[in-house]
Order: structure tokens, then sequence, then C-alpha cells
């Protein structure tokens, strides 16, 4: 009930300051000679969106139907308010309502939040003065989504917003923070940033995350395969060896809890960033430094216990639990843009993260009917204090007005952080083509993993049907195992074709844009 309180009242906080500002607008607008609409831009769109699961051997269960996905409709409003010359606010907010019904209970069928499920997003709210104690320092502050590096979406140098990855099909997408930025500009060819984050905000995972932690079972219901520590094949067999011969059709294995270890909100938590940005000719580069958190989670203890079924002693049932955290981070990036006009225009970018991590190391306890299987006592190092590097780069060309081709090569994807499965390398590649005066566009985007050959695969059809408007279609195909290659490791899991990446899901939006 307090939870319910809590967000009705910030609903109505967040209406009750829109109308208040609908009233400053209006009564502004009759006190000054100027007109008000000379001080506010004002965009957005509506969305429809709606996708179609084509797998049914991608979900939780062993054969899960084809059903729809999702039916949602976002309607996105942006403001930004010009009170003076000098200062600029941004509100930028979107209402999400989603198409399904959620009420289980009889009870819920009276609630409106149940059958007709919607959520508030306030994306960017900040203030920015220009010219804030001299004539070449801005001033920034408030709710903001930070874009460093020169990489299409693969940018290991910026760490400032984590990555909302919620919505698989919009990578793109970050996680909104609370900062503080100062911004210099002592000449025409460099720039000084400096940002402090109060607190830190980790990455939003897909809902199909959880798969990573999922138990499966066999068409007969014996214990197929579960969640394998991160530990190498060695130290796994001895913890098979440590329960004995255990007989799978015997294993009840319970839905494996994970909790997760959240940074106290204080100041030895907060994180901050400088960048130097450069620009000589046709050559823009940066330096930069970040001190935070690595955004997704890296695993530091679990616990196997396995007790006898007091219904029936000659099973078994096995509980897992694990302790996932954010490890703290030095980073000194460095990124470059170039478009080489001695070479038919062609751009060339690049990042390079110099990554100085805290040490993390996984422990792993083991009890069989209540006695600890003391010499399960493991410790293994997932993190070590040695730096490492991340980096990504490459090229984009237009051929022609309707011809665009984008190729990246990475090494150590979003979530890798050169723990105990290491960095890959991987190859993304967008070929984008554009008819009928660019009414009609063809995308085809993919991304392989070098090391074990998985593929994302992500066609998309664009037809602007009126300016403004638009309708998509496509779809997003995972190719790869979803098994393991080794069942004691489970490093040995394909990137793209383990479960948790996700179904395969066939889409159409539809768009309005003003």
């Amino acid at each position: 009930m307090f939870s319910i309180c809590r967000v009705n009242f910030r609903v109505k906080t967040v209406v009750g300051l829109g109308l208040f500002l609908v009233v400053w607008l209006l009564s502004y607008s009759s006190a000054s000679a100027e007109n008000w609409t000379d001080k506010v831009e004002f965009s957005g769109f509506v969305q429809s969106d709606i996708r179609y699961n084509i797998d049914d051997y991608r979900g939780a269960d062993h054969e899960e139907d084809y059903a729809f996905q999702m039916n949602r409709n976002d309607v996105r409003f942006k403001l930004d308010i010009f009170p003076t010359d000098k200062v600029m606010t941004v509100i930028d907010t979107r209402l999400r309502f989603y198409g399904f019904n959620e009420a289980d209970e009889l009870s819920q069928y009276s609630r409106r939040n149940q059958v007709d499920p919607w959520s508030l997003h306030l994306d960017e709210a900040y203030l920015m003065v220009k010219g804030f104690l001299w004539e070449n320092m801005d001033l920034k502050i408030g709710r903001m989504i930070q874009n460093w590096g020169t990489v299409d979406q693969f940018n290991p140098t910026n760490n400032l917003n984590a990555m909302d990855l919620s919505d698989p099909l919009d990578y793109s997408a970050k996680v909104p923070n609370e900062m503080l930025e100062i911004d210099l500009y002592p000449a025409d060819w460099i720039s000084l940033h400096f940002i402090w984050i109060p607190f830190f905000k980790p990455a939003m995972l897909p809902p199909s995350a959880p798969l990573a932690f999922a138990v499966e079972y066999e068409d007969n219901g014996c214990f197929k395969s579960a969640p394998t520590p991160p530990l190498k094949s060695d130290q796994v067999q001895q913890l098979i060896d440590l329960f004995g011969s255990l007989n799978a059709c015997d294993l009840n294995f319970e839905t494996p809890i994970v909790n997760t270890i959240r940074p106290k909100m204080n100041i030895q938590n907060s994180q901050a960033a400088a960048k130097a940005q450069f620009r000589v000719g046709d050559l823009d580069f940066s330096l930069s430094y970040f001190y935070g958190r690595f955004q997704f989670p890296i695993p530091v203890t679990a616990v196997a216990d396995v007790d006898s079924d007091p219904d029936n002693p000659s099973k078994l049932n096995v509980l897992y639990q694990a302790e996932v955290m954010y490890p703290k981070m030095h980073v000194a990036g460095f990124d470059f843009s170039y478009s080489a006009p001695w070479f038919f225009d062609v751009g060339f970018f690049g990042e390079v993260a110099a990554i100085f991590p805290e040490e993390i190391v996984f422990a792993m306890r083991a009890f069989q009917n209540g006695t600890e299987l003391t010499d399960l006592r493991l410790a293994n190092t997932v993190l070590k204090t040695d730096p490492f590097v991340k980096a990504s780069g490459g090229f984009d060309y237009a051929f022609t007005q309707w011809l665009y081709l984008n190729v990246i090569y990475v090494y150590g994807f979003f979530d890798e952080f050169n723990e105990v499965f290491g960095l890959h390398h991987y190859v993304s590649t967008a070929v984008e083509m554009k008819f009928f005066e660019n009414e009609f566009q063809i995308r085809l985007a993919n991304v392989i993993s070098a090391s074990d050959r998985s593929d994302a695969l992500f066609p998309q059809i664009t037809w602007i049907v009126y300016p403004s408007v638009e309708l998509i279609g496509g779809a997003f195909f995972y190719f790869g195992s979803t098994k393991l290659s080794d069942p004691n490791d489970y490093g040995s899991k394909t990137y793209f074709g383990q479960k948790a990446s996700g179904r395969n899901v066939a889409f159409l939006k539809a768009k309005v844009s003003w």
C-alpha cells in the first residue's frame, strides 16, 4: 500500500509540476511583450509497437508457444524552454501503455493499472546556464543522458549512463541519471567537460536475463541442467564429486535465488568523469577519465544446499543461491573520428578504454543435509586488479545517396569485463539502402561473435508514408547453440545462442513525429 501511495504521489507531483509550468508560461506570455512561443520548442512522437515470438525453443519452457510478446504504445513529449538567451531547461518525458492485461485475481479486475497497465518515464529534466561565472563556461544540472564516444552503439569509453536493455530492439537506450556538469570552451579547438554523478545506477537487463540462471528438465521430468557457477571445469567437477553419484531423475532443483549487493548511498560511491575534446582539421579526438562502477553484475558468492525430500527420502531437493555486485573501476579512454577527404571521404572512428578494476574473489560453499562440505571452500579470482583493454573501431561510407555501409570491430561486448570468462571478439555490420527519394528504406544489421560463431541478425524495412509518418517492420533473430559445449563450464555457452539473449521476434511499428 505504501509503495502504491508513493507512486501515486510521484505521478501527482509530475502532473502538478506540468500544470504549474503551463500556467507559468501562459502568465508569462500575457505579461511579456515577446511571444511565449519564441521561448518554447515542443516536439515528440506517438508510436505503436507490436511483436510476435517466432520460435518455440528459446523461452523458459522446453516448448514455449508462439505468442505475442509486446503490444505497446508510447507517447513522448519534449519541451525545450528558453526563459532568456543564457538559460535553457529541457523536459523529456514518455507515457508508456502496455496492451496486455496483467490481472491474475478477480479482485484485480477493478484496478485500471492491472487491466490496462502503464508507466511514466522522465528521461531528461535539467537546467543549463550558459556563461556561468565565465563567458566560456556552461553549467548543467539535473537528470541527463550523456553519449560519449565516436563509435555507433559500441562505446567502451562511455560509462556515464548505464545501458537500458529492457527493450532488446532498442539497444542504444540509456538509463537516465542525475548529474552535475561543467563545460569549458577555452578555444575553438578544445573543450573541457567535468561531470559528477552522486549515485550509481546499474544497467536495465532484458526480460530474458533470468534465463541465465534457469533450471531445465527433460521431457520425462528428469533434471537436465542448472546454472553453473563461474568456476573452471575441474573445480565444477570437484563440486559434483563431493555430492557423490546423483541420479538426475531424483533431483528437484528449485528456482535459483540471485541477490544483488547494492552500493551504499554515500559520497564514497559517487562517480566522476572528465574529458578533453580536440578538433584538428578533419580529425576529432578526445581523452577521458571515469571513476565509478561497471554497470553489469559480477558474481561474488554462491551456496548450494542439497537436502533429502521429507516426502520422498530417495529424492533430493537442491537450492542454489548466489550474490552479484557491481565492481568499482577506473577507466582511461581515447576516441577519435576522422573523415578522409583524400580517400573518398570515408569516415573512420575508434575507441580504446583501459580499465583498472577492483579485485573480485568468488567463493562458494555447499551443504548436504545440513552438513557443510568444508573441503568445497573454493576461492576463485573472478576479477583481478590487472588492467585490461576494451576497444571498438571501424569505418562507414556512403557509396551513393541510396547505399550506406557501416563496419565495426568490437573487443569486449557490453557486459564483458575480463572476469573468468574473458573478453571476446565481435564484428558488427550494417547496410542501409534508400529508394524513392528516401521514402522506402531497407536496413540489414548483424553482430557476429568471432569466438563462437553465434550471430544476431536485425533486418528492418521503413516506409515513410507521409512526412513524419513511418511504418517500420522487421525481425530480430539469434543464431547459435542454446546448449553448453561443456556441461561443467558456463563459459562454454555461445553468446547470442544462449536463451538469456532473448526470443526471435517479428515486429511492426507505426510512428508519427512532430
